[in-house]
């Protein structure tokens, strides 16, 4: 079965769909929340980055039934921090208070999980702490909806690149670090260290700017890049230090591209750290180039076959907490101490609205019963010509029931018609408007205006003739129209772009289906 790892980052959206370790698709899509445009500002970018994720498993035929999120830091709350020595049943207790310190907003507003290394000798406990707000999540479990894809995990870039780092063969034991790094493409750089695997510390850097003019060349960018990423490393190894003096570095492994290597190469040999370049092509191929989004989203669709030591899950997380409410609604009366006198007063209250309740219930059922007495009683014997006014009173309702009912069962919805209609749309080709008229004793009319742009005139004709093939095909389109031909073909300009539009009309609904 293939596998699919979808990086959602700062500049990039990037697919990579692998049967084992052979890449089948390497799909690379801009951010849309980069885009500018006036028109384009009024379309949540969530909406727009669905339409490109469905737009590339179309155009690509993706057929993974499952993926792994692979995203951003960004998006993501991620805090490592001490606590004393716990038992289990406190423990969780324990980090929802000490993480509240280390946060910039509530937790209740935070899907959270959390993983913890236990020192038994120090007798504390390491906790990794990450969290994702509560509707960035459900954005994320939207797009696997309507996608109709299985999340495997939401993970962080950088534990991405340490699956990497394990398919590259190394050794992961003991205090390592890791700085992922791409000046061609600008996406953000991650350094990390970790301790048998578990994340000690993290950073990102993201160095995505603006253009700053004509004068500025892409050598003088790389430059530029390069400075305030060796600044960014330096100020976080001067961090890491202090806060962990006895977890030393032993190695920095560097995943990064070759024009950055002279730099990096000297900045570490002058800080006397031990560090070794990884080659992308040793796992990827000799003929693949360097690319820090494809290394991420790679790494995430091998989530199941190279198995990490962190074990953070938000969406389990997510799960676990609706399940349990749902299950066991006292579980969200964990830590609340009862007083008796509220629970007495609770119950008294209580008492007293469901007596006066009851006490104005009796009160108008009796007043009904005392309505109902006074009712004059009429007699059921009824006079002949009674009985014939009545039939045909009778007779008139049941010709009009009839007449509804007959509207009711006949009328046509038009809402599976006209769903079909993008589903037979083949690429180049779009709905610009429709008109659909029914008049009595008139056969159903349907006009499609079409538009079609492909920089080729035959190709503009034979999409067309794809699409109504596909509408002559469609079970619940043919039902209502048997005939569907093209009306007319003109060309206009449209943005500059010279496009065909075609009319399509389709004619003969049957008169009851």
């Amino acid at each position: 079965m293939n596998s699919l790892g979808i990086y959602f980052g700062t500049k990039d959206i990037n697919l990579v769909e692998t049967s084992g370790k052979k890449i089948l698709n390497n799909i690379r899509l801009p951010h849309p929340k980069l885009e500018i445009s006036g028109l384009e500002e009024k379309v949540p970018a969530d909406v727009k980055i669905m339409a490109l994720l469905k737009d590339a498993f179309r155009s690509y035929r993706i057929n993974a039934n499952e993926a792994t999120f692979c995203i951003s830091g960004q998006d993501l709350v991620i805090r490592t921090f001490e606590i004393p020595l716990l038992p289990q049943s406190e423990l969780k207790s324990a980090v929802s208070f000490e993480a509240k310190k280390y946060i910039p907003f509530k937790l209740e507003d935070l899907d959270y999980d959390f993983q913890v290394s236990f020192n038994k000798k120090n007798k504390t406990s390491l906790v990794l702490f990450v969290g994702i707000k509560k509707e960035i999540l459900a954005n994320y479990i939207s797009f696997a909806k309507q996608l109709n894809l299985k999340i495997n995990s939401l993970e962080y870039s950088a534990f991405s690149v340490l699956r990497f780092l394990k398919l590259s063969g190394l050794p992961d034991a003991g205090v390592i670090a890791s700085l992922c790094f791409d000046s061609k493409n600008g996406d953000e750089a991650n350094f990390t260290v970790f301790e048998n695997e578990f994340s000690l510390f993290t950073r990102d850097f993201d160095f995505t700017q603006e253009p700053a003019g004509f004068e500025q060349t892409a050598e003088l960018d790389l430059i530029g890049q390069q400075d305030k990423l060796l600044k960014e490393v330096r100020i976080s190894f001067d961090y890491y230090n202090r806060k962990f003096p006895d977890k030393q570095v032993k190695n920095i492994y560097v995943v990064s591209d070759k024009e950055s290597h002279p730099e990096l190469k000297s900045f570490f040999a002058e800080s006397s750290i031990p560090f070794k370049f990884i080659e992308m092509q040793k796992v990827l191929g000799k003929t693949t180039s360097y690319s820090s989004i494809l290394i991420k989203s790679f790494a995430a669709a091998l989530f199941k076959s190279v198995a990490l030591k962190i074990k953070i899950n938000l969406i389990g997380s997510r799960l676990k907490v609706a399940r349990t409410a749902a299950g066991n609604p006292l579980a969200l009366l964990d830590g609340i101490k009862l007083d008796l006198r509220y629970i007495f007063l609770g119950v008294v209250v209580c008492v007293a609205v469901f007596g006066n309740g009851l006490m104005r219930t009796q009160a108008t059922q009796q007043e009904l019963t005392a309505i109902k007495n006074k009712r004059v009683k009429i007699s059921t014997d009824l006079a002949s010509d009674n009985v014939e006014e009545l039939t045909g009173i009778s007779s008139k309702y049941e010709e009009k029931i009839a007449a509804l009912d007959n509207l009711v069962k006949n009328q046509m919805y038009v809402t599976p018609l006209l769903s079909t209609i993008p589903r037979a749309l083949p690429k180049g080709v779009w709905l610009e408007s429709f008109s659909l008229s029914r008049n009595k004793g008139v056969p159903m009319e349907l006009v499609l205006n079409v538009g079609v742009y492909l920089e080729d005139s035959d190709q503009e004709f034979e999409s067309v003739n794809i699409f109504l093939t596909n509408l002559k095909k469609d079970p619940v389109f043919s039902r209502y129209f048997k005939e569907i031909t093209i009306g007319f073909i003109d060309r206009q300009n449209l943005q500059n772009k010279n496009t065909a539009v075609f009319k399509i009309i389709c004619k003969n609904l049957p008169e009851k289906k």
